[in-house]
This record gives C-alpha cells, structure tokens and sequence, in this order.
C-alpha cells in the first residue's frame, strides 16, 4: 500500500469507496422500501357504475364498499386470532416452565 492509496483519515481509499456503496446502497433500500410502502397505502380509486340513474349507481357503489370493508374486517378477525392463539400457546409454555417439576425438600407430606 502506498501513500497515495492512503485518504487522508488513514483508511485505503478502497475502504472508503466501499463504504460509500454500502451507505448508498443502504440508503437506496431504505427509499425504495419508503415508496413501495406509500404505494399501498392510497384509497382506490372508485369504480365507475353504468346505471340507468344515479340513485342505483351510488347505492351499487355504496354496497361495493361495503362488502370490501367486511372482506378486510374478517382478515383482520382472522389475524387477531391467529396472534391470540400464539400468545395463548406462548402463555401456556411459560406457565409449565413456572412449574416445578418435583416438589421442594422443605414440604412435607400431608398425611
């Protein structure tokens, strides 16, 4: 290594340069992933009904969304159970690792 490999904080410049497309790399990930995630969370947009009046096209609409919002109401139902059942399993384990599993020397038995 020469001095001219050298930066001026005492690394090679190969370090540096690395370290420069690690960083960059790493912020790129972190703004694509902040994108991706704003991408998901726009409202559709509404669906255009042809109708014969607008009163049934509003209605039709209406019961669309309905309909969606009891669709990600029930995954949601289903998510929350699953975790319950997880922390149930989780709660049941540490309540048979609380337990002793041979009775301490200083009881005595009832006659």
């Amino acid at each position: 290594m020469s001095l001219r490999d050298v930066a001026t904080n005492g690394k090679p410049k190969t370090m540096n340069r690395a370290f420069r497309t690690i960083w960059g790399s790493l912020g790129g990930a972190v703004l694509l992933s902040i994108a991706l995630s704003a991408c998901g969370t726009v409202p559709p947009a509404p669906v255009a009904a042809v109708h014969r009046n607008d009163a049934s096209a509003g209605e039709s609409s209406v019961v669309q969304s309905l309909h969606r919002q009891l669709r990600e109401r029930d995954k949601r139902i289903e998510e929350l159970e699953s975790q319950l059942n997880v922390l149930k399993l989780i709660d049941q384990d540490v309540e048979t690792r609380k337990k002793p599993s041979r009775t301490p020397a200083t009881l005595t038995p009832i006659e």
